[in-house]
């Protein structure tokens, strides 16, 4: 069998020794994960391929792929798009990739708006707009508007947008800078939130790759957190929330932050699947009369 005419298993168990000899994490899933999005299949699907011989372009593209997740890019990077909300979205290193801790944050937001009429939100630090696509998706009827600092981020939260038909709204700003005072019943953001020096310590695959200016928070990591919460209390209306994801040693921290201020009322924090609190969760003290 010539290497242009290998079949799918033949490919994927050459791709995984490539990655295994490099030192690279889950070479395995990674890989089928890759299959299955040139296949336009499931990941079980893929088994199901494996006697087919691809195409010569198809068979060249699994290879490039093969060669950047060499190098420890992203699988998410490497494909160009991952799943969040049941929804695809596209990612490259121009923002983060959406993660299930996230995932957490915005099922909360999701369920604090349905309980609104017509209610208006904001997803700060929006990166790939997982967020903000999210809710526009879930929440009919509710306005969204999400902002970010990085002009490239901002302009793929837009090809998200525009490719899931997400009603959002977008604004480049330093967190909540050019937002109205008391006009959002929501401020959900996750914001850079990792110490600078830890920033040094991450896996290699998040280090080398993914967008510094959205990981680091400084050098305690509550830089940017503080900042918001600061600005979260001037836009939220009375009786609003602020939902933000944190850092998995941040909880301490981010509850004193949180019960220093008296414009908000510090709710709780919510956990991941791994038991870790990952989201804290404020309300905007109502106006006294």
């Amino acid at each position: 069998m010539t290497a242009a005419a290998r079949n799918w298993k033949a490919m994927l168990a050459g791709g995984q020794a490539r990655l295994e000899t490099a030192g690279i994490d889950e070479a395995a899933n990674k890989l089928r994960w890759v299959a299955a999005h040139l296949l336009g299949c499931g990941l079980l699907d893929v088994l199901r391929h494996l006697d087919g011989i691809p195409p010569p372009g198809l068979a060249a593209r699994f290879e490039d792929a093969v060669a950047r997740l060499e190098t420890d890019e992203p699988v998410q990077y490497v494909i160009g798009e991952t799943d969040f909300m049941g929804l695809r979205i596209r990612c490259d290193s121009r923002a983060l990739i959406p993660r299930p801790e996230t995932e957490v944050l915005a099922g909360w937001a999701e369920e604090f708006l349905r309980g609104k009429a017509a209610p208006a939100a904001v997803d700060v630090c929006t990166g790939t707009g997982c967020i903000a696509c999210a809710l526009a998706k879930h929440v009919p009827g509710a306005r969204i508007l999400a902002t970010d600092i990085s002009p490239d981020a901002l302009d793929l939260a837009r090809a998200n947008a525009r490719a899931l038909g997400a009603d959002v709204a977008f604004l480049q700003a330093d967190l909540l800078a050019g937002v109205a005072d008391a006009s959002m019943d929501l401020v959900v953001s996750n914001p850079p939130y990792v110490s600078t020096a830890e920033c040094h310590r991450l896996d290699r695959t998040v280090r080398a790759f993914e967008p510094r200016l959205a990981l680091d928070g400084g050098e305690d990591g509550l830089r940017v957190i503080s900042r918001l919460v600061s600005e979260a209390a001037r836009v939220l209306t009375s009786g609003g929330r602020l939902m933000m994801e944190i850092g998995d040693d941040q909880a301490g921290a981010v509850t004193e932050i949180l019960c220093k201020t008296n414009l908000l009322k510090f709710l709780g924090l919510k956990s991941d699947c791994a038991g870790r609190a990952r989201v804290a969760l404020a309300a905007r003290i109502p106006a006294c009369r």
